[in-house]
């Protein structure tokens, strides 16, 4: 930490024996905090667990370099945290710089966890990669111009922020936990026949959800201001309604004694 800002000391790369690094500031080498590169991340292979790249926004990483980091060869990690977000002196970069940033940090196929915060581009190729098998949670925040999220089969919890394009959440057979907030745009939830844990906020245009929810036990939904009916739910415990003007219908919904 210097002068109140945390930072990574340059020559980090060296340890290539390291087993536990949980955040990694970009640093630019410019102005008052200076420090690691992101190539410095291209020997670390023997990383286990959670990895957390910070400060990727703000032109302080090449694309070239974003692919010597070989984010996609440490085959020890388990999540992985990719944060774009931008900080109050930073250049913001356009969504086609931040798309071919992201294609760049492949993450690993082994993962269990990802994380994405605050990315302006469209879905990188890798995204639609069946690799990626063992895939558990998935959390994306601050997506612009994403208007669906890809189906993920071994996918069992799903938090989804501020997306306001996003129309669109496809079935996923495995999915325990979902998590969505703010999409004006959203119309449509598809089936979720394992979910038990549903929460559902600021989402102007969803008039109904799915009625392919048979094992959902928690459910809450908040300024749905266009929800009009909640119907087919025969194993909810937990309800809680806020701010759904239009609801107009709770049907075989069976709420123990």
């Amino acid at each position: 930490r210097r002068f109140g800002k945390l930072f990574i000391a340059k020559g980090l790369g060296k340890l290539t024996n390291l087993r536990t690094l949980k955040r990694f500031l970009v640093c630019d080498g410019k102005g008052d905090i200076r420090g690691c590169n992101i190539r410095e991340l291209k020997d670390l292979n023997k990383l286990k667990e959670y990895l957390s790249v910070e400060r990727l926004e703000g032109g302080r990483v090449k694309v070239i370099d974003a692919k010597d980091a070989h984010l996609k060869e440490k085959h020890e990690l388990i999540a992985v945290e990719l944060d774009f977000k931008v900080g109050k002196n930073d250049i913001v970069g356009s969504a086609s710089e931040q798309k071919c940033l992201l294609e760049a940090l492949e993450p690993p196929h082994g993962i269990e966890s990802l994380a994405i915060w605050d990315y302006k581009g469209e879905r990188p190729v890798w995204y639609l990669d069946t690799n990626y098998v063992e895939l558990r949670t998935l959390r994306l925040q601050c997506f612009p111009l994403w208007a669906t999220v890809i189906g993920i089969k071994s996918l069992e919890k799903l938090e989804v922020n501020t997306c306001p394009t996003l129309c669109e959440l496809p079935s996923m057979p495995m999915l325990k936990s979902l998590n969505i907030r703010s999409y004006d745009g959203l119309n449509t939830i598809g089936d979720f026949p394992n979910l038990d844990w549903l929460q559902v906020e600021g989402c102007g245009s969803l008039e109904q959800l799915s009625h392919g929810m048979p094992a959902l036990k928690w459910l809450d939904v908040y300024g749905c201001y266009e929800l009009k009916t909640l119907a087919n739910m025969p194993a909810l415990e937990w309800l809680e309604v806020r701010y759904c003007e239009r609801l107009e219908q709770v049907a075989d919904v069976h709420m123990p004694d």
